[in-house]
């Protein structure tokens, strides 16, 4: 190697080394975010507000099979309507946010998740 093929290596090597503290992260390590109480935390301030600190079309639950409803869900009686099958003794059709589910009457218990009611009105 010639003696000007080793500078241009220092050289290379010096300016490399002088520059990586300047292309670090400029965010602050020690910034903290206050969450408010009942908030998510350790999550960015624009979804620490929001239900469960996720966004919005992440955040809608979906029930499976062995799932409990919670209260609030309508029974559905008119099965032509609908375009459903009948039931065995025992189950049941309920709409709970924009979805229909077959249930176990007596527990509410998804059995199996039929679809979204836009999707059954046509």
């Amino acid at each position: 190697m010639t003696a000007k093929g080793a500078l241009m290596l220092v050289v290379s090597i010096a300016l490399a080394a002088s520059t990586a503290p300047g292309m670090a992260d400029s965010k602050k390590p020690d910034k903290i975010y206050k969450v408010p109480p009942g908030k998510a935390a350790g999550v960015p301030p624009g979804l620490a507000k929001k239900p469960g600190g996720m966004p919005p079309g992440q955040y809608k639950k979906l029930y499976r099979k062995g799932e409990q409803l919670p209260s609030g869900y309508q029974w559905i009686t008119d099965y032509d309507h609908w375009r459903l099958p009948t039931l065995l003794p025992g189950q049941g059709y309920v709409r709970y946010d924009n979805e229909v589910y077959r249930v176990a009457r007596d527990t509410a218990v998804v059995l199996e998740a039929i679809g979204i009611v836009s999707d059954l009105m046509r």
